[in-house]
C-alpha cells in the first residue's frame, strides 16, 4: 500500500497506516492506497509519522503541496491538536469529537486584518470564528443572528414637541425620564433624539435608534464605551444589557476589540447592518476553547 497527497507520495516512519487512522482521524483508502489532503500531510508530516519521497524538507510543503497559506493551515492544526475530526470546505472547517457523531456549526478563519462586510458575515451564521494573531494566538468567537426586543412601551414619544433655540433642541419634560437629557427646567435632545421625534432619517445610525426603539429598548449613547449606543431591556435602574453598534465593512481587529471590550464592562455586544436591504442584527461571543 503506498501513501500519496496530490501526485506525492509519501513514506511512513516509525508507525503504521491503522494507527494514522485510529490516532489522527485523517486519510482515505482507495483502490488499496492511502491518500491525504494537504492539511493533513502537512500535519503528519510535522508529528514526524510520514516523510515526502521527493524532499524531505518543510519548504517541500509551501512549494509543492499547500493550496492555501499557513495561517489557514495553522487553524487546521489547532483543532487537530484537539483531538477532533475536521472536515474542510471551501473556506470552512467543521468539526466533531467523535466519529458517529453529526459535525456541527462551521470553524471560519477571520485574520486580522481582514476586511468584512456585514452581509457576508451575516450569512456565515451561525458559526464559529478562529484568528491567529501572527505570535499564533488562537482567540475562538462564536456568532449567531438574533432578534432582540425590549419591554419598553415608548409610544407617548410620538406626540412629543421638539423646541428650537438657536442651535439647540429640547423638550419641556413631556417624554419619558430617560429620553434626553436634564439641564435645568428643560431637556436638551442629541441628535437621534431630534431626528426621531421630526421624523427626519439623515444616516444608517439614525434608522438603527429608530429601529431600536420600535423593539421597546431604552437608548442611550454609546460613545463612551466606543460604540454606537447602549440599550436596556427593562428600566435605567439596572446596567445597560448591550452595546450596539452599525457596520457595513469593518476590519476584523475592530470587531474583536469591540467584544473585548464589551466583556470588560459585563456587557453583551451587538452589531447591526443591512442583509438583503433589510437591518439586521449579530451578537458575538468571546468562547475560551471549543
Amino acid at each position: 500500500m503506498d501513501i500519496y497527497c496530490k501526485n506525492h507520495k509519501f513514506s511512513l516512519k516509525n508507525t503504521t497506516t491503522s494507527q494514522i487512522i485510529n490516532k489522527y482521524h485523517v486519510g482515505k483508502m482507495i483502490g488499496g492506497n492511502f491518500f491525504l489532503t494537504p492539511y493533513e500531510a502537512l500535519f503528519l508530516y510535522l508529528k514526524g509519522k510520514i516523510s515526502p519521497e521527493e524532499s524531505d524538507e518543510l519548504v517541500f510543503f509551501f512549494n509543492s503541496v499547500l493550496d492555501d497559506d499557513i495561517y489557514t493551515y495553522l487553524a487546521y492544526e489547532t483543532l487537530k491538536n484537539r483531538g477532533y475530526y475536521i472536515k474542510k470546505v471551501g473556506h470552512k472547517f467543521y468539526y466533531k469529537k467523535i466519529k458517529n457523531e453529526k459535525y456541527g456549526s462551521p470553524i471560519i478563519l477571520k485574520r486580522e486584518t481582514d476586511k468584512i462586510s456585514f452581509n457576508d458575515l451575516y450569512n456565515e451564521l451561525p458559526a464559529i470564528f478562529i484568528t491567529l494573531d501572527e505570535e499564533r494566538g488562537v482567540t475562538f468567537f462564536s456568532g449567531q443572528s438574533i432578534d432582540p426586543h425590549g419591554t419598553i412601551i415608548n409610544e407617548n414619544l410620538e406626540n412629543v414637541n421638539v423646541n428650537k433655540a438657536g442651535n439647540v433642541h429640547y423638550i419641556d419634560g413631556s417624554a419619558p425620564p430617560w429620553f434626553g437629557e436634564p439641564f435645568h427646567n428643560i431637556k436638551l435632545l442629541n441628535e437621534f433624539e431630534t431626528n426621531y421625534l421630526t421624523h427626519s432619517v439623515k444616516s444608517d445610525e439614525d434608522v438603527l435608534y429608530q429601529d431600536l426603539l420600535h423593539r421597546n429598548f431604552i437608548v442611550k449613547s454609546g460613545f463612551k464605551y466606543g460604540e454606537h449606543f447602549r440599550i436596556y431591556t427593562k428600566s435605567m435602574d439596572e446596567h445597560a444589557e448591550y452595546l450596539v453598534t452599525f457596520i457595513e465593512d469593518e476590519e476584523w481587529y475592530k470587531i474583536s476589540r469591540a467584544i473585548r471590550l464589551s466583556i470588560s464592562v459585563r456587557k453583551k455586544i451587538l452589531f447591526s447592518g443591512y442583509c438583503n436591504g433589510e437591518l439586521r442584527y449579530i451578537e458575538i461571543n468571546r468562547l475560551k476553547d471549543v
